[in-house]
Formats: C-alpha cells, structure tokens, sequence
C-alpha cells in the first residue's frame, strides 16, 4: 500500500515544506477545508507515475516563473458531464441562472477522447462543475473509463436523485475514488433553505444504501465525504451533523466555508447567509476569493483546466459563460488549446510588461484585477469578439441557443425547463458507447 511506502512520506513532507517556502498562492492553501488536502494528496499517490511526477515538477517549476508558453500538461482537470441540476441554490450560478452556456450532456465519445488525452499527466479528475453528475444516466460508465486508464476521480453530488440498489452498485464498482455529498443540515426545514427544491430524506436515503452496499461488496471506495457548509441556518447543527455522520457511515465530513458566486459584493447576501456563532467559518472578508493569489498569478492557468459538457474548454469553473471559452475540445486536442493564445495571453496578464492584445474572460475576473499586474497595468483597453452561439446549426431562439425545454433532434443535448425541473425531465439519455 502506498500509506507505507516511505518515499510517499518524504514527498508529502516535501510539499508541505515547499507549500510555505515556495508557494505562490498561500491563500489557496489555507482555504482548503481540514483533512480535505491530505487526503487529495493520497489519492494522487494511488496512480502515482514517474510521468505524472516530472510533469508536476515542470509545471510548478513554470509557474513560479510565471512562462506564457508552459512545457508540460495541466495536473488537475475538471470535465463537467453534465451542467443540468434539479435545485436552485441562491449561492450557485446554476441556481441563479446567470451561467450562458446550453444545458445537456457530454456525449461520451467526447469524454474518452479527453481522458485519453490527459492520463498520463493528470492527478485528479473531478467529474463535477455546475451540474448534478447523477442526471448523466451512465455516469458511472464515465468513472469506469477514467478508472481504467489510472485516473483518480472525484465526484460531488446533492444525491437528490432516488439510487437504485443496482445504480449503487454499479458506481462502487466503476472505481470512483471519493464522493463529495452536498448535505447543509439534519432537518428538512433547515437543509431546504438552502437546498431549495431538495429532500433531505432522499439524501439520507441514498447514503445508507451505498454504505449497505460498500459493505456488501466489500470496498473501501468510494470515500464518501459529507461536505457541510456553514451558514447562518445550520450552525446550530454541527454536533447533531457529528452523531449522524457516524450513525450514516460517512468516511469523513468535512464543514466549508461559505463561498459566494464570482462577483458577489453585497453585504446584505453576506448577513444573510454567513454564520454568527461560529468564528472559525467566517473570512476576514466574506467575499474574498480563496484563488485570489495574495496579490500574485492565478495557479489555475498553469496547473488546472475545466472542459465543459459541450466541449468548450476554460481555465476555471469562473468563466462560467460560453463566450469565455479558451478552446473548443470537440475541434482542438488539449495540447493544441494549451499554449494557444487566450492561454498565452491570460498568463501574460500577470506580468506587468505584457501588453495584451485580444480579450481573454481572466480580464473581468477579480482574482486577475487584485494582482500587482493590473494596478500596474491599469485598465485595458479590449472588447470580446461578437460571438453567436448556435445549436446543430440552428439560429438562437432565446439568446442562449435552443427554446427551453426543446430536444435538439440528433443531439445528446436536453435543455431543462426554467422553474420546472424535475429527474424525468433533465435526466441525460446518451447513447451507448462505441
């Protein structure tokens, strides 16, 4: 087992050193929620290669030096199968339906030409961004095939979607290595309030029927990690959360700080939601962003890149909005998009005699605005590009592509309703693999 391998130690002491003496985003690191980044670190070392190894160590090596043209792979990938989700959370983009991209569902000939673009460099793979991961009907197909080419992988669910002992079954034995719950108070009256449209007795439902079944089958994965955020609503039930946590043979529970959506600046939204009782939970600023980069580069743009259900690839989950891609993965390879020239011209943005010269969506975010670079800089100068965004060829109809609650005929694509969204609605219906 790796836990025993004493070179595994050595590097994890390592890190930890050259996290403090070395690390260009301090704030990153101190944001990540207790115990959640040790065990992201076994977890790499789980498909640990000498080829993921020296790629991490070029790519850190780069950043540090902030190059524009980085020689090596992103280390960290997130591939969103699907953006569709059944609740309408008030701190989420899904929720508030301010993303600008069409819902639907990756078709699975897209994912497995990215996973096998990307396996031997990457660490993690988070099969989640602004969707619910279970309304892809064949979810734990996606998982078996990134498990197959030694891809960990990460999922994080409102399991608000019934399981059936045998889809339990089937994602326990896909591999899937950790699965984040989204579960934000013991009592229906409390975890609704943030959850809307949610069933708490679901989500407890279907916690005890996969750890029925990891008994059964005799696995330890996935690690199933109750993730709590604490708000002004819930903070009352951290030690009821602790008992029930126990009773529901969770792996871990984790309790989050609240984050609010890129952009968010309201005070009021911050009394609103932000706990009172609990000092440990609460940021000096509430709306300070953990990426900031203390003034530095933005890591994301070295380290990480997120491919969306349709394809269009982006350095963040941030740049949310279908305009703001870097790349289009279903046209470009991963190396292509990598070094081309949004990404080349986002990390010059954090030199300060760079002069960009086409607008790339890092120039509205505020980790970006926040650095030494743009007060030096100052305000530029730069527009986005008119873009028209069409479906199988079909003009837009609401300034977003298709009608609500239109099926693209050929397509893998399911547009839910707004305000309407029940599983039989916005469930993902693919096709079956080649």
């Amino acid at each position: 087992m790796v836990r025993y391998n004493p070179f595994f130690w050595c590097l994890k002491a390592a890190i930890y050193v050259g996290e403090r003496w070395l690390q260009v985003n301090g704030g990153v690191i101190d944001s990540v929620a207790d115990g959640r980044r040790d065990q992201r670190f076994w977890l790499a070392t789980r498909y640990f290669s000498w080829r993921k190894f020296f790629n991490f160590i070029r790519v850190e090596l780069q950043l540090r030096f902030a190059r524009r043209i980085i020689w090596g792979s992103p280390y960290e990938w997130e591939v969103d199968t699907t953006n569709i989700c059944q609740l309408k959370c008030p701190l989420c983009h899904t929720g508030k339906g301010t993303i600008h991209r069409d819902q639907g569902v990756m078709d699975y000939g897209l994912f497995t030409k990215v996973v096998d673009q990307i396996k031997h460099s990457c660490m993690w793979l988070t099969l989640y961004s602004w969707g619910e991961p279970f309304l892809n009907r064949r979810i734990h197909e996606y998982i078996a095939y990134a498990h197959k080419q030694k891809v960990a992988t990460i999922i994080s669910s409102n399991l608000n979607k019934p399981l059936t002992p045998e889809l339990a079954e089937q994602v326990i034995k896909s591999g899937l290595d950790v699965m984040i719950v989204s579960l934000d108070g013991v009592t229906q009256e409390v975890y609704e309030v943030y959850r809307v449209g949610g069933h708490l007795d679901r989500v407890l439902d279907n916690l005890r029927l996969l750890d029925q079944k990891k008994r059964e089958l005799g696995s330890k994965t996935p690690h199933i990690e109750w993730q709590f955020i604490v708000m002004r609503q819930n903070e009352h039930q951290l030690e009821e959360a602790k008992a029930l946590a126990t009773e529901l043979g969770v792996d871990s529970l984790v309790f989050k700080k609240v984050d609010f959506p890129h952009g968010e600046d309201d005070p009021a939204e911050a009394e609103r939601w932000l706990p009172r009782q609990n000092p440990d939970y609460l940021r000096a600023d509430p709306f300070y962003k953990p990426y900031q980069e203390d003034g530095g580069v933005c890591w994301r743009l070295w380290r990480s890149a997120v491919i969306n259900w349709d394809g269009g690839f982006a350095p963040c989950c941030y740049l949310t909005d279908k305009t703001e891609d870097f790349g289009d993965a279903n046209e470009s390879s991963v190396k292509e998009i990598w070094n081309n020239a949004s990404y080349t011209t986002a990390r010059g943005l954090f030199k300060k005699d760079f002069t960009p010269e086409k607008w790339v969506g890092c120039l509205d975010c505020s980790v970006y605005q926040g650095s030494s670079a743009a007060r030096s800089r100052g305000p530029v100068d730069l527009q986005p590009a008119p873009f028209l965004l069409q479906v199988n060829g079909r003009m837009p109809a609401n300034g977003n592509g298709v009608k609500p609650g239109i099926e693209v005929p050929g397509s893998e694509m399911i547009v839910a309703q707004a305000g309407q969204q029940d599983e039989a609605q916005v469930e993902a219906n693919t096709e079956a693999p080649d």
